[in-house]
């Protein structure tokens, strides 16, 4: 990936962060681990988006604003506000103050979820 980690691209759909994970990853919900870097998370850590990509150098892009598609644990329903399980998927805040976004579908015979961010 060209250039370094940096918040330059708040705005964007997809940002840069740096990562431990790998393309086998992909498509997973991640959290914030460190200085701009993403991970699996601990479970009902806060739901920083959808990782959609993996370099070579360690960094990675996570789709974290618009709509997004993740697979979710737990009972979840439409209008719930999401935080992530500690295994690559989304399961609802309850209660927490952490949690991003709202369910806007959910698919139950795939087990996933579209989330507004």
């Amino acid at each position: 990936m060209l250039g370094g980690v940096s918040n330059q691209e708040v705005f964007a759909r997809s940002r840069t962060f740096k990562t431990n994970l790998t393309v086998t990853d992909v498509g997973k919900a991640v959290a914030m681990t460190g200085n701009n870097e993403v991970g699996l998370g601990t479970d009902g850590a806060t739901f920083v988006g959808v990782l959609g990509r993996v370099e070579k150098d360690g960094t990675c892009r996570v789709e974290c604003f618009g709509n997004v598609k993740a697979s979710y644990s737990g009972a979840v329903a439409v209008g719930q506000r999401v935080v992530v399980d500690g295994t690559g998927k989304v399961k609802p805040a309850g209660t927490a103050v952490n949690g991003r976004g709202f369910v806007s579908v959910v698919d139950s015979t795939a087990t996933t979820v579209e989330i507004e961010l």
